[in-house]
């Protein structure tokens, strides 16, 4: 995407549109008529150097452009012999070398290694001769090739007189309309990008994405501008990151540009970075801290923080909040107070809490000023100040950290068991999230159809599993038929579908699946072209996507629950004008919230609705409310055959 940009004064024009000569001529100028005059082909030209947006002879024009160009230039410097040189196409000196020189012997010496008893005549031993040292070429042919070698050598180097004299770099402040074809220019002026560093603080800004903002910028011209930013990213002090034009869903850990350098202190001190790439010296990582027990497991503070992650981190998005709260501490401990984790004392704990997390300071050494991935060197913990409530989370995540670590018996005492609340919790209102029973009758009716698109069935499928089972999204997500089996139930006739869900910590449990829903799943499997739940594939996701059969991501379950209750709020809003803006605010844990409620609505024992929710402590349970499986079980098939035999009887009056 090579393009000169306005004044320099130096260039010459010819002739008008593509054919027009750059007004500013480029390292990339010189690297295209270079290759032009290797011989690399004009297609291959045209797609290392080229607009994108123009065909091969948009290149060849500019090839034209840059030879009368380059001669004039030339000619105006008084190198005639560059101007010379420089018009002669590929063609006219041959690419080859002379060839080298073998050591031949001569002819007796060959008859004294080869036939040294005579055998041979002397025809013969001639034509032996011959096949092994083959006669050089002609004193003409070397003298030729020779003069070719050196007109080639003198053409290079009269490439780069013209280079060193006449290229220009881009620099940040240069407008736009200098450096890219006019039609791109024109683009990126649309967006308001006038200058080079407008692109690159876009680019910074968005990420992979960032193309959108430029209208009828696709993800081609994007590439092509970033491979441009990386051609010249010496002279522009800036190099895009390989994973700007990536997904994050695509970064993995074996990506190259994932790998951080170790953050070690030098001269001046640890440097601020990820739990996973801070390296601490070892008179601060916390082997003798003060508040250290005796005998304690782990060396160190990061080996104790690992520690505890992945004992008590029940998902990633879990661990990944725990991970944040014991960075935070780690570092500010270590850059502010000058002492590991493992010596912080009451007071410096509540100090934390309640002074340094309402507002980090120094504002330049912990608040990142924009998102920052964490490979990325100008990473920082904070986006700005916390408010209470996020302080308070902080304090709980810290406070169960260390008293972890007691028990453990790597911490003598938890430094944060008498720091106060930061905020008072909120009152749990589960009814503000919860759809009675005319509310989901109202959700359900809006998923049935008397025949279904593939994924119409399947949203259906995956709203009457939510909402029978009250699985977490990332539960829904990560259910197979292999986790199925069926049994029985006292006080239910017939067979009873059960369903496995392993949670993050190692532990089971098992959620009942009424008849309604198996119903659901085996007509799912069907226009899959699977047999029944038992006799699949262990690994046969119960919800798939809707091409490959892959099964739906945690995500993909949220939207699928997203688009279902704004179709049900548009319902509601078509009937009285308003009623469906709670629908809007509704989400995934809301069927969670409404199964529990109308489960012990039906009369289900609250251990019961805490089990099959996989609570750790009833308390969390009793939140929904201030006899045995089958009351649960009964209870939620009779509300999910009511809201059918409902609909059938609406239509049929």
């Amino acid at each position: 995407m090579i393009r000169g940009a306005a004044h320099t004064g130096q260039a010459a024009t010819t002739g008008t549109g593509l054919s027009q000569a750059p007004s500013r001529l480029t390292r990339q100028h010189f690297a295209l008529y270079r290759g032009y005059l290797d011989g690399v082909s004009e297609a291959q030209l045209h797609a290392s150097y080229g607009d994108g947006s123009t065909d091969v002879r948009a290149t060849k024009r500019l090839i034209d452009a840059l030879r009368d160009t380059l001669s004039v230039l030339a000619r105006r410097a008084r190198d005639i012999e560059a101007a010379h040189l420089l018009r002669l196409r590929p063609g006219s000196i041959p690419l080859f070398d002379p060839p080298p020189v073998a050591a031949a012997p001569t002819l007796d010496e060959f008859r004294e290694r080869v036939d040294p008893d005579g055998v041979y005549g002397e025809s013969e031993l001639l034509a032996l001769y011959e096949d092994e040292y083959p006669p050089g070429t002609s004193p003409a042919a070397d003298r030729r090739a020779a003069r070719n070698a050196r007109l080639r050598r003198r053409q290079a180097e009269a490439l780069a007189r013209m280079e060193a004299s006449l290229a220009q770099d881009p620099k940040r402040d240069h407008p736009v309309d200098g450096w890219f074809e006019p039609t791109v220019a024109a683009r990126l002026n649309a967006a308001g990008l006038a200058t080079i560093a407008d692109v690159v603080g876009l680019i910074e800004k968005r990420r992979h994405r960032w193309y959108t903002a430029v209208p009828r910028l696709g993800p081609k011209g994007a590439q092509r501008i970033t491979d441009w930013l990386h051609f010249h990213a010496h002279a522009l002090h800036y190099t895009p990151s390989p994973l700007i034009l990536l997904p994050r869903r695509q970064w993995g850990p074996e990506h190259a540009a994932l790998a951080r350098p170790s953050a070690m202190g030098g001269d001046d001190g640890i440097v601020i970075a990820p739990l996973e790439a801070l390296r601490v010296p070892a008179a601060l990582d916390g082997s003798n801290g003060s508040n250290r027990a005796t005998g304690a497991h782990f060396g160190s503070d990061i080996r104790a923080i690992f520690a505890w992650l992945d004992a008590r981190s029940a998902s990633e998005h879990t661990r990944r909040a725990y991970r944040r709260e014991a960075e935070r501490l780690l570092l500010w401990a270590l850059l502010e107070k000058e002492k590991p984790l493992s010596s912080l004392d009451r007071n410096e704990c509540a100090e934390y809490i309640d002074t340094f997390l309402a507002n980090p300071q120094p504002e330049a050494r912990w608040v990142s000023t924009r998102r920052g991935e964490r490979h990325l060197s100008d990473w920082r913990p904070f986006a700005g100040a916390l408010s209470d409530r996020s302080r308070e989370s902080a304090r709980s995540i810290l406070n169960a950290l260390c008293e972890w670590l007691v028990r453990k018996s790597y911490l003598a005492s938890n430094p944060f068991a008498g720091v106060g609340r930061a905020a008072t919790p909120p009152v749990f209102d589960s009814a503000e999230r919860t759809l009675d029973v005319p509310q989901w009758q109202r959700v359900l009716d809006s998923v049935t159809r008397d025949e279904y698109t593939f994924s119409e069935h399947r949203d259906r499928l995956a709203l009457l599993l939510a909402y029978a089972t009250g699985l977490r999204r990332a539960e829904l997500a990560a259910a197979t038929t292999g986790a199925l089996s069926v049994g029985r139930l006292h006080g239910v006739d017939g067979a009873v579908c059960r369903l496995t869900v392993e949670s993050a910590r190692g532990s089971s449990r098992t959620v009942l699946l009424p008849p309604a829903v198996v119903e659901a799943l085996e007509e799912n499997l069907a226009l899959r072209g699977l047999p029944g739940p038992l006799a699949c594939a262990a690994d046969t996701p119960v919800l798939a996507q809707a091409r490959g059969g892959l099964p739906v991501t945690p995500d993909g379950i949220g939207k699928i629950f997203k688009g279902i209750f704004l179709r049900a709020a548009a319902s509601f809003d078509s009937d009285v004008p308003g009623s469906g803006r709670k629908f809007r605010e509704a989400s995934t844990h809301w069927l969670r919230h409404t199964h529990s409620m109308h489960a012990l609505a039906q009369g289900a024992a609250l251990h019961e609705v805490g089990a099959g929710l996989g609570h750790a402590d009833l308390s969390t349970t009793s939140l929904y409310v201030q006899n045995e499986d089958a009351g649960r079980f009964l209870g939620v098939e009779n509300l999910i055959r009511s809201a059918s035999s409902r609909r059938k009887t609406s239509e049929s009056s």
